[in-house]
Order: C-alpha cells, then sequence, then structure tokens
C-alpha cells in the first residue's frame, strides 16, 4: 500500500524567489520532508523554491493565504506528494548458518524504478547489501545466532522524501554437539588404563563436549552406544552417567584380566535435547594384577601311603599348586615345622628326613602335613593330607601297587550286573595257619552303597541296589582298605586304595527338545541352501550325539544330520505347476550306530513373492566438482521405474549406501543428490587414497516382499582449491649463535604446516627487518632452516631480527600466483660472546718519579676488555721486580693500584746517593678462573725512576734553624704510538703530494698579483711571526723555580726503553700523542 504524504510550502505573492527557511526542515537532497506544513518566506527572487518543487517531482498550486498579521502580503500555497517505498518482506526472519548471498527482502519505489544506483541503506553495514538497480537485499555472511547480534535495523533511502525501515531477525537453529574438542576421543585413540581391581562407580574418565545451543537452555545427555571386550568377548561392565559423561565400572561383569578381559572399546555417544549427536570411541585396558591365590591338586581321598623302611631323603610325594595369574612363581612351606619330612620349596617334592619306623614308639603312624603355596603377589593357600605310615614287620604281604602310591584303578560300565566281580585284592600271610582279613576303613561318598567287600577273599563286586547312573552318579568311587592278621585285629598290614571309574555306556533314547509346531510359509524363488528350520534334540548319554534325516525320498528340502538344520534343495516356483505347493515332511532322530530313535514332523507352505526389481535410466554417473562448492548444491537426480504392476511391489525408494568418509557429505533426498551437510574436502590423506573422487552407491528399492534393489554407482571427482593459510605452531621464533661460528652453520629451523593437499608444499623467504648489511643470514627455502651467510661480531650487532615469509606452493589444480596463501614469521637471532678480544691498557707504557723516602701507591693501572668486565682482569708483575719492591693493591673490581712496599733510602740522615731506575713489566689476563686456552693476554711497561732524598742546611744563622725535609712523588706518563715500517713512507710521500697541490691552487690564486715576485710572478713577501719561545743562551726552555718543593721538567720521550715483548702491545691508537700529568705530591717537613 503506498501512503501520500502532503507537503505545503508557503510562498509570498508579491515577493520573488528567494527562500528563507523558518523551520529546518531540509535534507541533504534539498526536499523537504514533513507529514503536516512548512512554512516558508520567499524574497528577492531566488529560485531555490523551483528546486525544491523540482525533487519533490509531485505539486500542485493548491491555495492563496493571506497573512493575517500584514494583510498585504499573500502567500501560495504548493502541494507535494511522494509515494513510500516498499519493503517486500518485513521484518525478515533469517535462520543462522545461512550462506552469504541469500536474498532476504526487496525494496520497490515506483518513483525510482528503472533508475540507476537508485536504492541504499543510510545506515552503515557490512553484513548485508542492497542492490542499487533492482532493490534487491541479500546477506553477506554466515550467521552465528550465539555471536552475532540478533536483530538488525536497516534504513533504506532511494534519495527523495520518505525512507522505510527493514527489521532483520537472526533465528536459533539446532546445532549437534561438538565432540572435536578432544581430538583423540573423536579418533578413537583416547586410550585409559586400570586396574582390574579398580573400585566401582569410580571415575575413570570424562567425556569432553561442547554445545554451542547450551547458552540457550539445551541439554546433552551421554550413553554407551556399544561396549566391546577382547580378547574374551560379551563382558559389560562400563557405564556412563548421563548428565556429566564420567565414565566409570557399573558392575554387571566383573572385570578379570586373568579370564580374558583385557581390553574395552566403548562407543560413546552425545545426544542434545533436538536429538542431534556425536559420538567417539574410548579404549580402556585392564592391568593385571595378582589377585589370585594358588590352588592345589589334591591327593586321593587326601592321603599318601609310605612304609616305615622308607629310606632318608627317598621321594615321599609330590605337591603340586597352580597359579591363574600370568607369569605368577609359587613357592611351597610347611605350615608348621615338620621333622620327619622335607619340602622343596621350588618343586614341591616331599623327601624323608628322619627315619619312619614304627618300632620307635616316638614315631606315628599318621601325620597330617599342611603345606601352605605362596605366589609373587603374597597370596597364599593352603592344603592338608594325612601320610600313613605302614608296617613292613607284619609278615603280610600285599599287592605293591595296591598298598603304595595312589593304589589301583579299575574301570567298569555303568549297566554292570549286581553281584559282578570287580577286583580281587592280592595279599598272602607267610605264616603257616595265619589269615588276613580286608576291610573298608574310608570311602568316597555312597561307594559303600554300590560296591562291597568279601573280608576273606579280598574281592569287591557291585550291590543288588542301587543302579550305576554315568549321567547322574559321581564318576569314580574310592575305597581305602587295609589288610590285616585277622588273629591280630590291632596290626595291620598294609593300606592301600581303589578307584573304581564308571564309564559311559548308551542306553538312553534321543528327545526331542524342540520341532516347529505351526506351518512354516515360505517364499518362492528363495535360494538353495535357504535355512527354513532347526530341529534340537538331545541325549542324556554323555558324549553320544544325535543325527537327523528325513522319512522318505525328498528333493525339494535337506536337512543337516549334524545340526537339524532344513533348508531348500531345489529351485522353488510357485509359477511351476510340477511343484506342490505344500509339504509335511517327516524327521528321524536317532544316536550313535542307530541304537535309539525319535521322529517329528514339519508343515511347509509355498507363498508367491515380488520378484522383478526396478530398473533405471543410467547405472553409473560421473561428476567432476570443486571442492568449495556449496552445500545444498544439486548433483544429479534419478530416474527409475518398476515393472510390477501392483502396488507395493511397484513403489519405489532411494537409499545412499555411504562409506564412512562420504557420510556426512552428500544427501539424497527422494531421488535427488546434493551436497551436503558437510562440504566437500580435498586436503585429506585419505582422500588421496581414493583417488580424489567419492564413490557412491544408490539402491533403488521397490517395496514388495521380498524387496529387489538396483545399484546406481555415481562417482564424484573433486578438484583441489587453495582454501588454508601456512600456520606455525608459534610465530615468533628465538635463536642463539655463537659469534665465532663457522658460515654455513646452522642457526635454527622455522616450521610451518600447510593443510591444503599436497599438504606442507611451502617456500620460505626472508622479506625484511635488520638482517645486516650485508646479510649476515640467508634460509633454505624448501627446509626452513636458517643458515650463516657472513661472519658474525658480538661487539657490533648482538641482536639480529628477520622477517620471513612463508608461502604456499601448487594447492590449486592450475598454478595461479593471484591465490597463493602466506604467513610471515618473526624471527630473533642472539649473538653469543666468545672470547676474542685481548686486554687493553691505557696507556700501554708510563713513566714515573718518586723520592727514596716515599712508600705507599704511585701508579692507578688502567685497563679493560670488550668481552670481559673488570672483574675477570687479572695483574702480575712478571719482570723487574728486583726484592718485590713493588706490588700490586687491588680492592675489588677496580683496576689495581702499583704501590711501593718500603724506602729506598740508605741513610736516614744523608739519603740515597744515586737515582735508581726501575723497568717493570705487568702482564694483563681476562677470563680469570676460566679456560686457560682461551685467555688472551697483553703487557704493560711502568718506568719508575728513584731520586735520592736531599738535606737543605742553612749557611749563617746564630739561631737553630729547621730542616724541612720534602718528599715529592712525580709520576710522568708517556703515551707512544710506533707505525708499522710502511706507514712513514706513505706519511711522507702524502705530505709531498699535499704540498704539490698547495703551491699548484696557491699558484693559480697570486700568480697575477704583482707583489708575489719572489714565490709567485709579481707577488709581496709576507712577514713571519715572531716566535713566542723564550730560551736562554744555553737553547734551554726557561721553568721557574719554586722554594720549598722539587721541581720537575715534563719531557716527552719519543720512545722509552722497554722490556723485550713489549712491542707486541697493540697501540691504543693510531694518533701520536704526548700527555704528562703531575699528581700525588707529597711534602714531609721535619723540623729541628
Amino acid at each position: 500500500m503506498v501512503e501520500n504524504s502532503r507537503l505545503q510550502v508557503h510562498v509570498p505573492e508579491e515577493i520573488g524567489l528567494h527562500i528563507h527557511q523558518k523551520i529546518p526542515l531540509l535534507f541533504p537532497n534539498g526536499c523537504l520532508e514533513n507529514t503536516g506544513f512548512a512554512n516558508i518566506s520567499i524574497r528577492d527572487g531566488n529560485s531555490q523554491i523551483a528546486e525544491i518543487v523540482k525533487k519533490c517531482k509531485v505539486y500542485q498550486l493548491t491555495n492563496v493565504v493571506t497573512n493575517e498579521k500584514n494583510p498585504g502580503n499573500r502567500f501560495r500555497v504548493f502541494s507535494c506528494i511522494r509515494a513510500e517505498i516498499q519493503i517486500l518482506i518485513n521484518p525478515v526472519n533469517l535462520p543462522e548458518n545461512k550462506l552469504p548471498g541469500t536474498e532476504l527482502s526487496r525494496a520497490y519505489d515506483k518513483d525510482v524504478a528503472g533508475r540507476p544506483n537508485a536504492y541504499r541503506f543510510l545506515n552503515k553495514t557490512k553484513d548485508f547489501v542492497i542492490d542499487p538497480n533492482s532493490g534487491v537485499i541479500t546477506s553477506t555472511k554466515i550467521f552465528n545466532y550465539e555471536t552475532d547480534p540478533t536483530r538488525f535495523l536497516l534504513i533504506v533511502d532511494t534519495g527523495g522524501v520518505m525512507r522505510h525501515v527493514l527489521t532483520i531477525n537472526i533465528i536459533d537453529v539446532p546445532e549437534p554437539p561438538d565432540c572435536t574438542i578432544d581430538p583423540l576421543f573423536t579418533s578413537g585413540s583416547a586410550t585409559f588404563e586400570i586396574a582390574e581391581d579398580y573400585p566401582l562407580f569410580q571415575p575413570i574418565c570424562k567425556v569432553n563436549v561442547t554445545d554451542e545451543d547450551i547458552v540457550h537452555g539445551d541439554r546433552l545427555t551421554y550413553n554407551i552406544e556399544t561396549e566391546l571386550s577382547g580378547p574374551k568377548r560379551g563382558a559389560n561392565s562400563f557405564g556412563v552417567d548421563p548428565v556429566n559423561g564420567v565414565v566409570s565400572l557399573r558392575g554387571d561383569d566383573i572385570v578379570d584380566f586373568d579370564a580374558g578381559y583385557h581390553t574395552f572399546q566403548l562407543s560413546v555417544r552425545v545426544t542434545d535435547t533436538a536429538g542431534l549427536f556425536c559420538q567417539g570411541t574410548i579404549i580402556i585396558n585392564i592391568r593385571n594384577i595378582n589377585d589370585e591365590t594358588p590352588q592345589f591338586e589334591p591327593f586321593p581321598m587326601d592321603s599318601i601311603n609310605v612304609t616305615e623302611k622308607k629310606p632318608i631323603g627317598d621321594f615321599v610325594a609330590r605337591v603340586k599348586a597352580t597359579d591363574r595369574d600370568e607369569d605368577g612363581s609359587i613357592m611351597y612351606s610347611f605350615k608348621t615345622q615338620q621333622e620327619r619330612f622335607g619340602l622343596d620349596p621350588f618343586t614341591g617334592i616331599i623327601t624323608v628326613l628322619q627315619p619312619l619306623n614304627l618300632d620307635n614308639p616316638s614315631n606315628s603312624r599318621i601325620y597330617h602335613l599342611e603345606i601352605e603355596a605362596r605366589d609373587d603377589g603374597n597370596n597364599s593357600n593352603s592344603y592338608m593330607f594325612t601320610v600313613f605310615v605302614e608296617n613292613v614287620d607284619d609278615p603280610i604281604s600285599c599287592d605293591p601297587r595296591f598298598s603304595t602310591g595312589t593304589g589301583i584303578s579299575v574301570s567298569v560300565p555303568e549297566n554292570i550286573p549286581s553281584s559282578a566281580f570287580i577286583y580281587a585284592i592280592l595279599s598272602r600271610d607267610p605264616d603257616l595257619g595265619q589269615e588276613v582279613e580286608f576291610l573298608i576303613i574310608n570311602s568316597s561318598t555312597d561307594a559303600t552303597a554300590y560296591f562291597a567287600l568279601d573280608s576273606h577273599s579280598g574281592v569287591i563286586s557291585k550291590t543288588v541296589e542301587p543302579l550305576l547312573d554315568y549321567e547322574t552318579d559321581p564318576k569314580l568311587f574310592q575305597l581305602v582298605i587295609a589288610v590285616r592278621n585277622r588273629d591280630s585285629l590291632s596290626l595291620e598290614s598294609c593300606i592301600g586304595t581303589i578307584t573304581i571309574n564308571i564309564q559311559n555306556v548308551n542306553d538312553e533314547s534321543p528327545i526331542l527338545i524342540y520341532g516347529p509346531e505351526a506351518p512354516i510359509n515360505i517364499n518362492e524363488n528363495l535360494p538353495i541352501g535357504t535355512k527354513l528350520a532347526k530341529f534340537m534334540a538331545t541325549d542324556r548319554d554323555i558324549e553320544d550325539t544325535v543325527r537327523y534325516e528325513f522319512i522318505g525320498t525328498q528333493k525339494v528340502f535337506a536337512i543337516n544330520e549334524d545340526f537339524g538344520e532344513v533348508t531348500v534343495a531345489y529351485p522353488l516356483d510357485y509359477e511351476d505347476d510340477t511343484i506342490p505347493k505344500s509339504w509335511v515332511l517327516y524327521v528321524r532322530v536317532y544316536d550313535n550306530e542307530r541304537i535309539h530313535s525319535t521322529t517329528g514332523t514339519l508343515t511347509v507352505i509355498l507363498q508367491d513373492v515380488n520378484d522383478n526389481p526396478p530398473r533405471c535410466s543410467q547405472d553409473i554417473y560421473v561428476i567432476e566438482l570443486p571442492e568449495n562448492i556449496p552445500v545444498d548444491t544439486p548433483l544429479v537426480s534419478l530416474t527409475c521405474t518398476d515393472q510390477d504392476g501392483t502396488i507395493p511391489n511397484n513403489n519405489i525408494t532411494y537409499h545412499l549406501i555411504k562409506d564412512t568418509f562420504s557420510n556426512k557429505t552428500f544427501t539424497l533426498t527422494n531421488s535427488q543428490l546434493k551436497i551436503g551437510p558437510m562440504h566437500l574436502d580435498y586436503d585429506s590423506t585419505i582422500f588421496a587414497g581414493m583417488d580424489f573422487k567419492h564413490t557412491l552407491f544408490v539402491r533403488v528399492s521397490d517395496e514388495g516382499i521380498p524387496v529387489l534393489s538396483t545399484i546406481i554407482r555415481i562417482i564424484v571427482r573433486v578438484s583441489r582449491i587453495n582454501e588454508q593459510n601456512p600456520t606455525g605452531s608459534m610465530m615468533t621464533f628465538t635463536f642463539s649463535i655463537l659469534e665465532n661460528s663457522p658460515i654455513g652453520t646452522l642457526v635454527g629451523k622455522i616450521t610451518f604446516i600447510d593443510e591444503d593437499w599436497p599438504f606442507n608444499n611451502i617456500h620460505y623467504t626472508i622479506v625484511g627487518d635488520n638482517f645486516g648489511l650485508p646479510p649476515k643470514f640467508y634460509i633454505e627455502s624448501d627446509t626452513g632452516m636458517i643458515k650463516l651467510l657472513n661472519s658474525l661480531d658480538r661487539e657490533v650487532a648482538s641482536q639480529y631480527k628477520i622477517a620471513v615469509s612463508v608461502t604456499d606452493v601448487g594447492n590449486d589444480a592450475l598454478p595461479d600466483p593471484l591465490r597463493q596463501r602466506s604467513a610471515t614469521a618473526q624471527v630473533t637471532i642472539h649473538v653469543l660472546n666468545v672470547n676474542d678480544e685481548p686486554p687493553v691498557c691505557t696507556p700501554s707504557h708510563l713513566e714515573t718519579q718518586i723520592y727514596a723516602t716515599f712508600k705507599g701507591p704511585i701508579i692507578h693501572l688502567r685497563c679493560s676488555d670488550k668481552d670481559s668486565p673488570q672483574d675477570h682482569l687479572s695483574y702480575s708483575i712478571t719482570e723487574g721486580n728486583t726484592n718485590n719492591q713493588f706490588t700490586l693493591w687491588r680492592e675489588g673490581a677496580e683496576s689495581p693500584v702499583l704501590a711501593s712496599r718500603q724506602d729506598f733510602q740508605y741513610d736516614l740522615l744523608e739519603g740515597a746517593q744515586d737515582v735508581v731506575t726501575f723497568q717493570l713489566l705487568i702482564e694483563v689476563t681476562d677470563e680469570l678462573d676460566g679456560n686457560a686456552a682461551s685467555q688472551l693476554t697483553t703487557t704493560m711497561t711502568v718506568i719508575i725512576h728513584v731520586l735520592p732524598w736531599t738535606t737543605t742546611q742553612p749557611t749563617s744563622s746564630k739561631k737553630t734553624a729547621t730542616t724541612t725535609i720534602t718528599t715529592s712523588v712525580i709520576r710522568k706518563i708517556s703515551y707512544y704510538w710506533r707505525p708499522d715500517s710502511w706507514f712513514p713512507a706513505v706519511l711522507t710521500l702524502a705530505a709531498v703530494l699535499f704540498l704539490m697541490c698547495l703551491y699548484a691552487v696557491s699558484w693559480c690564486l697570486f700568480k697575477d698579483v704583482p707583489a708575489c715576485s719572489r714565490l709567485f710572478p709579481h707577488c709581496h713577501r709576507q712577514k713571519s711571526q715572531q716566535s713566542l719561545t723564550v730560551q736562554d743562551e744555553n737553547g734551554a726552555v726557561q721553568v721557574p723555580r719554586y722554594d720549598n718543593s722539587l721541581n720537575v721538567d715534563m719531557m716527552q720521550t719519543t720512545r722509552p726503553n722497554l722490556l723485550p715483548g713489549n712491542d707486541k702491545i697493540p697501540p691504543p691508537s693510531k694518533k701520536k700523542e704526548i700527555q704528562s700529568h703531575a699528581f700525588d705530591l707529597l711534602f714531609f717537613t721535619i723540623k729541628h
């Protein structure tokens, strides 16, 4: 709907066209905007009112108004009519994650229709644009509801009176949880280890997942999808807290490493309120601990028999225990101290330690031994058994197999007849007239109920009742039988064990425990071998097996004789009249050797099925796309039909079969294949192994029974696009290098990666900063290794900063330098100090004078080293220090002072008669207490003249004269420089050339001056200055004298007398200078 706004302009009729605006209603375009009236007075004939009316485009003269205050002043009233701007959709609700370029709405103004550059936004925005020609409004980026503003107000202007405000609201879209915060969880390599005795409900790990929708009330739910154990499978031991994602043991199945549960693989899924999810894998390894106790293998009846004549050290028996813990060793020991028997702690062999002779009253006939077995984990178990000692002094003799060891073992069938003979115990008494008696002294459970012993003959036989049954009764029976003299009932001759093993006999018929009772409906066209039903039977006879077969001839079906599975053996076609539509099958179940059998029945009914699969116009598609193609781009539409004429057999459905890599890259909606929900990604090693192509399969199926399908193959080839910038673990690098490193030394290496395929195809270049002139470093373009190009000097520069440009290469399908991506790394290189500068003394030669009476500091040495601080310099007097009359005084880290140890006067009254000169050589070494191989040394020469001491006395005076002894110390420092042999020649030649040039210039300037006739033509002679030097008659310089003091002339020495080796001292400068100072003048006045 278009609303008209009217603007009235009042103009005095008799005045010209000059505007005076009373109310400021003008916008920048010059047109008045108001829904009411604007009063404007017009004077002096200005044409601005015409411009206003022209910009309003539609105007008319509606009235003439007379001013009430000034009736003679009349106004024209103009009406300006303007159409409003139309917005097609307002407000606009824009879902987040929409792609840039999405058309949101459109502005329309009929007054500017067809005019170029007519539409614009008054307020600046980078998120939306309006087409200046068509008024179409689109977005410029993908919005995120959680981080971006959710409402935008845009003012649409077409250059006229009216504007329009467009409201754009950002709408929240549910987003799936993000499991990639933990890359190990999503890649399936998150591994944890717990002990097999880990407590229940104790946290093991926590699944870390983020979801941007949590701030809007979204909630995450954790659950375990699958739990796999190995090598033994089937355990269900772990659980996850559905709220906080903490994984712990829940106790459904015990975690036992020794039972085969060594590792568990948990697939954890995290689902939000909207049903969106992500999942990952956690691997939990079980650590074995020693938690199993050793288990003994018991002796029969927990007893063994030994004879009383068993020799010492002879073998009695061997106990054996086993431990389910892997790599466990067992140690054996007696629970109580034993005197008669010994036990090997490693093998468990029991031997005789002391005689077992029963003639000794202290020896027992029965010994109860309790043995403890202990493993490495301090787990222990004990086993008690009895050792029976036989009296061999009895004249009765028994079968040794019966009376020793574990005795006699015999086997009988379970259907043995009543009173049948089983075994006769062999024994005899060598004494005439004596008989033996047999009796059972111990037996296993129910052994005496099934078996009887004749006390006279020692024959064991089967009792009448009950009957033996291998399937329900024990499999063996044991009888401990004693053979003794009938007359001496208290004396047992021998004791032995009879073990009777029961053997299984086939005496049970098979029992059919399962067989289909209802008829089975089967479809036609079932493949041969298809399983239809299964009969299950059992036979109570242990180790007896059952077999299955059809009764009669049957060609259409077959039955597996071992497992009872009924399968199709012949092609079934419902339309074939020769094949019945139903069958009644009789099945026989029999045992081994067909001794016993039973029967069952099965009814089978044949049904018609859908047997025409769908057919498509094309079986294979090949498509090539760039990797940055937008999501939701259609790729192909499939056209398929089904020849079946009835519903649902001809209803077609489409199903996209995707591999793991392509799972979220393609979407099939009905018959149309699109990109999404994820973008194509060329940059993957897995994708490179797939030859940079996706091979998709679409299963086209009908809805008949059975469902028939056709597979369509779609090959999507992807071309690469340079999308990623080179990245590094850090953008600033710091390296260090010694200043004396040779050229080519490796300084450091910069490592960047590029996630575009081919990976890490990177070129390194130094692009700027202070890397030295000439450059001190270079970088290998392919490896990023920075190496030394020129020699370094830390005293010149201790640090260099380098900017390195990292550019990817060859990441586009076609080379395009404009699409190359780059990054910049900042490198700081520190130059490490090396001792390569010797100490320097200033000056290197000193000469001074002292009086013989002086004792104390003389000269302060001044030496320095560019490489070492002052406290790392050592000083020593190496030559010229006769009688150690001089020493070096040093306080802290300061330079030392050369001092005198003693007076040089020989007679206190008369003093020294002659001048004594000392020439000292002082050696200065750097790197104090450092590596002697890297120390550098210089020398310094000090010449000290020791002057005699004198006494002045008055020549004429009657009064006592005061004698003043004056001692002065004068130091004379001479700085010298000794040039190389070539330097004087070069200097002389340079001076001659300079004088010649000076003369030539002077001649050019003064050759026309008549006064300069001698040096130059017509040149005047110049007067020389008078010498200001005052000399005496001998040519010596006059020096004033002072009373009561010693005056010393500061004399210039061209080259002092040096000690050997001093000429090697490097000169402090290339300039010759001589400087003298007098200091430390000390006066001592002695009055007498």
